[in-house]
């Protein structure tokens, strides 16, 4: 008998995918009701779940069903279950979770700029933007100063190199040599190092003071930058560490600020000749022996348009031995990008109270106004008199991760 069940649940179940094809092929339905396939058949439930089935369809099963022939015959067979979808009640679903999401991010934006931690996160990204420029003149005006002025000889890529192999070498070693000192002991004077180190190139605006630029530069990079991003996840609440960096990363709105202003620097103060040069952007520093009378300078790939008057002179290899070219002081543009770069650790040091987040608004504005002692050491990283009192001894960072309510 219960073979039998399934048989005739085999039908109903063949029957019930043959109305379902008939749909799909063109047959009469409601354009707005879409059936759906069961994943596993109801006889192969029975099969596999005898008892759970049986108690939990008991109703179903004893249901009776009259025949058509007037003798009262019954039979006893499972129930035909469709499902379906409602087109209809897709596109509401879809439309309630877009407004859903936008609800839920207005939410996000609007907890996160209650909170007070933002705002320091903020004042700091955006007071970093000057000492930021030390990275964009280090891809912009760097490769260019240097081919220039000393030729195509010049090892630029090596040379940029050095703040590439520091970052990736140095940080671990710096900061098992700085664990337990509190963040910004560490962060204004790496700050300082890496804000006046364009003055070794302004000194000696050659390969070796690009060196020494990109190695002092390096050297406070790995100072301020790793606990900057540490004092910034130490804020985030739980769940919030991803907005937090990105808020922190905020100062990159005005990036192309910063290539524009590079872009004029190089323009005015680091010049190029292009009468020296052939149509690829090479140095023409060869002279053409095919014409003894016509002396004609070329370079690698084609013949330029420049000649020389005797044997004795040659043909430029740097700009600096072009004849059109008009000389401009080396040293201008970085002076002019280590005034920037000061402008930041100034700017840390201002806002330093509220960034370390030990005053309130009814304490002398945050504790910026403030005049101790501690406050004017604290341009280069000295703790208050609050914090060496309350320090923890333990190795331990001044600030802990904040609880209570997350994103």
């Amino acid at each position: 008998p219960e073979d039998d069940d399934c048989i005739q649940q085999q039908s109903a179940d063949e029957r019930s995918e043959a109305d379902v094809e008939g749909y799909h092929n063109g047959g009469v339905g409601n354009i707005n009701m879409i059936p759906a396939k069961p994943m596993v058949k109801s006889h192969r439930l029975r099969q596999w779940f005898p008892n759970h089935y049986q108690s939990m369809h008991h109703e179903e099963d004893e249901i009776q069903h009259e025949e058509g022939t007037g003798e009262g015959a019954t039979t006893h067979r499972l129930p035909n279950y469709k499902m379906y979808r409602t087109q209809q009640n897709m596109r509401n679903r879809e439309s309630t979770s877009l407004s859903t999401g936008i609800m839920q991010i207005l939410h996000q934006v609007t907890f996160l700029l209650r909170m007070r931690s933002t705002w320091r996160v903020l004042v700091f990204g955006f007071a970093s933007f000057t000492i930021a420029m030390n990275w964009t003149a280090s891809e912009m005006i760097l490769p260019p100063f240097l081919e220039r002025r000393f030729g195509e000889d010049i090892p630029i890529y090596t040379i940029q190199s050095i703040n590439l192999f520091g970052c990736l070498i140095l940080p671990p070693l710096v900061a098992a040599f700085t664990s337990g000192r509190e963040d910004f002991s560490i962060v204004m004077p790496g700050l300082w190092i890496m804000a006046t180190s364009p003055i070794f190139v302004a000194i000696l605006p050659n390969a070796v003071g690009a060196c020494l630029w990109q190695l002092f530069m390096t050297l406070g990079e790995v100072l301020w930058s790793p606990r900057q991003i540490s004092w910034t996840a130490s804020l985030a609440p739980t769940g919030c560490e991803g907005l937090f960096f990105a808020v922190s990363s905020a100062r990159s709105v005005m990036g192309p600020l910063t290539d524009i202003l590079m872009g004029a620097i190089n323009e005015k103060y680091n010049t190029n000749c292009p009468d020296c040069r052939d149509n690829y952007g090479h140095f023409c520093k060869n002279v053409s022996s095919e014409d003894e009378n016509n002396l004609q300078c070329t370079s690698a790939q084609e013949k330029c348009d420049l000649f020389l008057e005797n044997d004795q002179q040659s043909c430029p290899q740097t700009c600096l031995e072009c004849p059109s070219w008009e000389p401009s002081d080396p040293s201008t543009c970085w002076y002019l990008l280590m005034l920037a770069s000061i402008v930041t650790p100034l700017s840390i040091w201002f806002f330093l109270p509220f960034l370390r987040g030990k005053h309130n608004k009814d304490d002398k504005c945050y504790g910026l106004f403030s005049l101790t002692r501690s406050r004017f050491f604290g341009i280069c990283g000295a703790l208050e008199d609050s914090d060496i009192n309350h320090r923890r001894v333990d190795g331990r960072q001044l600030y802990g991760h904040v609880e209570g309510e997350g994103c």
